[in-house]
């Protein structure tokens, strides 16, 4: 039987506002992003980097391959575009990296790797020497697929891994840090997931602060597929609900362009970009203004993240996106049992959004 509209949209919120039973939340996918990943140093004499955790959460054993997505560039497509920059497994798959401990991760198995963006290879390089000064902070995308079945044109076998990171700064007394989980390709906000019903072509942030005791980042991601630009709408909102302004009273609001695969973090944004001091309780409301696309079958998405930093200690609180609807259990759960039921559930009766990943394994 098919599902009724509402339900469409359903498994795009379940990571940010968890399902109702025992609070489990949707992570597993063979295509995920970690939405900040860093190896640098920042403000109050912070010195971020970025562990990752991968787990097999599949029957059998998988492969893993990531890519670094630099932030503060128009388009990321040039790092997409093949192999060359990728970290992989396997010697004979023409990735530009080689750590053989991303291949055959067997079900149940984890597998980390403390500051990827340092991490070395096989032959002792790391992105650093690919990227250079744009290595400091950016976004990584995690394809996990069934082990050996790559090609060199792509198209393997995809299978599901959960992804963990944690992001954190040094100090003489220890590390000061966050954990970010990495987001599946299917909860981003989608610019065509908007009816009468729902409109997931936005996502909040709540608990924005900065005074002489915190300051608060903004990053957001371009998930779309690799030829589609996107402009989104930062606006601001007071505890009250009322919309920050200007001296003219106009509400205030950035805009930004984010080229294909592109990220972007905006540091202490409420009084760099806003010209906001010593406020809290913010609400931060980043939606989509519009899309342009090459591509013949366009996937316009995006994801965006806060991130809470103590001033004194540098200890850094990830703020997850909210969609600004509520989980109908029954949409993902539904009123059947049984695997067939589930299986026709999430292949031939959902949004044809649903069905279609924003980007695939570069070829060689």
């Amino acid at each position: 039987m098919r599902k009724p509209l509402s339900c469409l949209f359903a498994l795009g919120l379940v990571f940010f506002l968890g399902a109702g039973v025992a609070s489990a939340q949707f992570m597993a996918s063979d295509l995920v992003y970690i939405p900040a990943a860093a190896h640098n140093d920042g403000a109050n004499d912070s010195h971020w980097r970025t562990d990752v955790f991968v787990t097999n959460v599949d029957t059998v054993a998988v492969d893993l391959a990531f890519f670094f997505l630099p932030t503060g560039t128009t388009s990321n497509l040039g790092y997409f575009v093949d192999r060359q920059y990728g970290f992989g497994g396997r010697d004979d798959e023409g990735w530009g990296h080689v750590d053989s401990s991303l291949a055959d991760v067997q079900p149940g198995a984890t597998v980390s790797l403390d500051d990827i963006i340092a991490h070395e290879d096989s032959n002792g390089k790391t992105w650093l020497d690919d990227y250079g000064s744009l290595a400091g902070v950016g976004a990584i995308v995690v394809f996990a697929y069934e082990a050996g079945t790559l090609d060199a044109d792509g198209g393997p076998t995809p299978r599901n891994v959960v992804v963990m990171s944690r992001t954190y700064s040094a100090s003489t007394d220890g590390t000061y840090g966050q954990l970010m989980p990495g987001i599946p390709w299917y909860n981003m906000a989608d610019a065509s997931a908007v009816n009468d019903q729902h409109d997931l072509s936005y996502v909040l942030l709540p608990g924005a602060r900065e005074d002489t005791a915190f300051r608060y980042n903004l990053g957001i991601l371009n998930a779309s597929d690799d030829q589609t630009t996107i402009q989104v709408k930062v606006e601001v909102f007071k505890a009250d609900g009322s919309a920050y302004t200007d001296d003219t009273g106009a509400a205030l609001a950035k805009v930004a362009t984010l080229g294909p695969l592109a990220h972007i973090q905006f540091n202490s944004i409420l009084s760099a970009n806003f010209g906001l001091s010593d406020v809290s309780d913010v609400l931060i409301k980043v939606s989509f203004l519009s899309w342009t696309s090459t591509s013949p079958d366009p996937v316009p998405m995006f994801t965006a993240y806060g991130t809470l930093v103590d001033n004194g200690t540098n200890d850094a609180t990830t703020i997850l996106p909210s969609f600004g609807f509520p989980y109908d259990i029954n949409c993902v759960w539904g009123s059947t049992t049984g695997a067939t039921a589930l299986n026709v559930a999430h292949t031939e009766t959902e949004s044809p959004r649903l069905r279609r990943r924003p980007v695939k394994m570069p070829p060689l």
